[in-house]
């Protein structure tokens, strides 16, 4: 009788950390974004964005420095900015990546005519 607890015991453990450890992978995206749509030079890389939909925190890494954000994440958009305050209820949005195109819809530096793409690394 022991033997078998101690065996699923081990089994729930196990099934824990699967779940814990993919729930955590899921919560995690890379973007990488450059004004052109062509990924074979590494140099063309504006910024890359760090996102954390279960943190709801955005790392943007440029070459020299990094900028941390909050994430409003709706069903189109990921919606990178700073909220207004403590209630989270009013984001004041940076930049909107639209989740299908991979595209940023709007940023706060760019131009309407600059499109700016990005990929996922992971």
């Amino acid at each position: 009788l022991f033997s078998m607890f101690k065996e699923l015991m081990k089994y729930i453990s196990l099934s824990l950390i699967f779940l814990l450890s993919s729930k955590i992978y899921s919560e995690f995206i890379v973007l990488e974004c450059s004004k052109l749509n062509d990924w074979t030079d590494k140099r063309d890389v504006l910024y890359t964005l760090q996102i954390g939909t279960g943190s709801k925190k955005v790392l943007q890494v440029f070459k020299r420095s990094q900028l941390q954000m909050q994430l409003k994440e709706t069903d189109t958009h990921y919606e990178i900015g700073q909220y207004i305050d403590a209630s989270e209820s009013n984001l004041i949005a940076l930049l909107k990546v639209n989740k299908t195109s991979l595209i940023v819809d709007y940023s706060n530096e760019g131009k309407e005519d600059e499109a700016i793409y990005c990929k996922k690394t992971s």
